[in-house]
């Protein structure tokens, strides 16, 4: 049992790139781990080690800390998953794994590494970020809404439909042109979205796709969260967005939830005006963005 094993020497510890033959051991650790933080699945996880965007911390034959990136975008990457052995004090092995982090991260043509954690994670890692050069870039806000008022429906001429599987490579297109790199969402995300079949539409005005929304449901649809609206930037300002929110409305409405959500950036005025006009109000929940520049 660790408890009664001798503390680590990090002196004599060695930081390296992950490889396809430590899928195992990273597995055990996040499982074991006291310190760990972990903002995709296992699969991705997973597949993260075998391409070798990862660093893991090693002992010997063991594995005592591991950090790893997500799939890299337009220089863009975030920070995924960390676990750390109790052999070794979160704040020394973070210590070890952030040069060779951000060598890696440099290997992969990157130059800003995100993170965004949860309330657990972040009493113990923000701090450990921070000290290693991450700063705080914003805050993603929570509005809510109860009941279904509708201000406005938007543009009349803009038809809404179900997304399709061929609508893919679209929606891709929309959310690189839409998006700043560190909140565009791959195909990875979007292609099982779109397949789910709950709420993912298209908007359409003169046969032209301008826009698409998704929304996720929660706790046997009692909560549907807003997780995506983006319109074409070159038409903007035409009530597009307004006649996606809508809809989001009515299937809410349609559906039975009692609470609708959303988050934002902190800095995203303009979204965060429709909101209001259209019923949601913040909730005081803010989730801290950090930023490493390389």
């Amino acid at each position: 049992m660790w408890p009664f094993r001798k503390p680590v020497d990090l002196n004599a510890t060695t930081t390296r790139s992950s490889q396809p033959a430590d899928v195992t051991a990273v597995s055990h650790l996040f499982r074991a781990a006291g310190r760990r933080f972990l903002a995709t699945n296992g699969s991705e996880l997973y597949t993260a080690v075998e391409e070798g965007r990862a660093t893991v911390l090693q002992f010997g034959a063991d594995i005592l800390a591991v950090a790893v990136l997500g799939k890299p975008f337009n220089h863009v990457t975030w920070l995924r998953a960390l676990a750390i052995n109790e052999r070794v004090h979160p704040k020394d092995a973070l210590k070890q794994l952030a040069s060779a982090l951000d060598n890696l991260a440099r290997d992969h043509a990157v130059t800003h590494i995100y993170y965004a954690g949860d309330e657990q994670s972040d009493q113990w890692l923000r701090p450990l970020l921070t000290a290693a050069g991450y700063y705080h870039q914003t805050d993603v806000v929570v509005y809510e809404k109860r009941g279904w008022e509708i201000p406005a429906n938007g543009n009349p001429d803009v038809q809404v439909r179900p997304a399709r599987a061929v609508d893919l490579a679209e929606v891709l297109r929309l959310d690189t042109r839409c998006f700043e790199p560190q909140w565009v969402k791959d195909e990875g995300i979007l292609a099982p979205a779109i397949a789910d079949g709950s709420f993912f539409v298209m908007a359409e005005l003169n046969g032209q796709v301008v826009g698409y929304s998704y929304a996720t449901s929660h706790f046997g649809g009692r909560l549907v969260h807003l997780v995506r609206i983006a319109v074409d930037p070159e038409q903007r300002g035409r009530g597009i967005g307004v006649r996606l929110l809508a809809e989001f409305v009515t299937y809410a409405a349609e559906t039975g939830a009692e609470l609708l959500t959303l988050n934002t950036q902190a800095y995203n005025h303009h979204a965060q005006r429709l909101y209001r006009w259209f019923g949601f109000v913040p909730t005081g929940e803010r989730q801290p963005v950090l930023c490493r520049w390389l």
